[in-house]
């Protein structure tokens, strides 16, 4: 058995195409490929059924991805257990946290930890998507509601506060709402998660059963940017908008959400000290943000 090629395997099915899964391997997408015939050949049947949208498992693939999966977990609690056995100050921290609370807040605090720690080196994965602490993509994660997985260990810190906003361009152009039943005319800039539920749409669609979406991206800074330039209406965290940005808070009464904030790490490295040091120091820190945090 050659593990590298089920480590292939494992990747396309997980992603659903080579090059997803090339980019999480930081591989070429031929080198995929490649690894994923070779594999077939061994076995003597296909694993995958190619289509224009993507890779699926056959039978016989799924069959496979359950062991697979198996293996991989044994292999990622090893590498666990021997970091959590690491009780130096010194080494890597990967954090996973969203774009926009990385950028927005997380980054100038691990700024003055660096300082304090220099002999710690800081990755921070900056997604809309939640990266897997349990495959040790990220030793500490950051998050907007609580993941409920038991291998997770950590702490609910504080709370996010979320609302409605809005630029003069937009709302010489449109006008500015005064009335929940007024946004089902006005314009709004959306994330291309919305499909999976993510949390800000949701909340939108708590106010609006269907709203028309004007500008659609995943990166906060160009959300902000069409915002400020009068594209539409941003439901987003209060933090994230710059004052003296141009932007300005509507409905506050009416559209007013909050959602918890959990610092989480496996279970496996909760006793590891460079980790705990991170954590405790960005624990206090939110503590000492927390009425920012949640009402900017």
């Amino acid at each position: 058995m050659n593990w590298d090629s089920y480590r292939y395997f494992l990747a396309v099915a997980e992603t659903g195409s080579l090059s997803a899964a090339a980019r999480n391997l930081s591989v070429s997408q031929p080198t995929v490929g490649r690894h994923i015939a070779e594999l077939e050949e061994r076995v003597g049947t296909r694993l995958f059924n190619r289509a224009s949208h993507g890779y699926s498992l056959t039978a016989a693939g799924s069959l496979i991805l359950q062991k697979t999966q198996l293996i991989a977990g044994e292999i990622a609690s090893v590498d666990r257990q021997i970091a959590g056995l690491d009780q130096d100050y010194s080494g890597n921290v990967c954090i996973s946290a969203t774009e926009g609370f990385g950028a927005y807040w997380l980054t100038s605090r691990l700024a003055g930890l660096s300082f304090q720690y220099p002999q710690i080196q800081f990755d921070l994965l900056l997604d809309v998507e939640v990266i897997d602490t349990r495959k040790r993509e990220a030793d500490i994660a950051i998050r907007l509601s609580n993941p409920k997985e038991s291998e997770l260990v950590g702490r609910r810190v504080s709370k996010v506060g979320f609302g409605l906003y809005g630029a003069d361009p937009y709302f010489q152009k449109f006008g500015r709402p005064h009335t929940i039943s007024e946004l089902e005319r006005h314009r709004f800039i959306d994330w291309h998660f919305q499909e999976r539920g993510f949390i800000l749409s949701r909340a939108l669609n708590k106010y609006l059963d269907q709203y028309q979406v004007a500008f659609r991206t995943d990166t906060v800074a160009a959300q902000i940017e069409a915002t400020r330039q009068g594209v539409g209406l941003m439901l987003a965290p209060h933090y994230m908008i710059p004052q003296e940005s141009g932007i300005h808070r509507v409905l506050a009464e009416e559209v007013s959400e909050t959602v918890d904030l959990w610092v989480l790490t496996h279970k496996d490295l909760r006793h590891t000290n460079r980790i705990r040091t991170v954590i405790d120091y960005l624990v206090s820190a939110m503590k000492a943000d927390s009425y920012v945090l949640e009402h900017g």
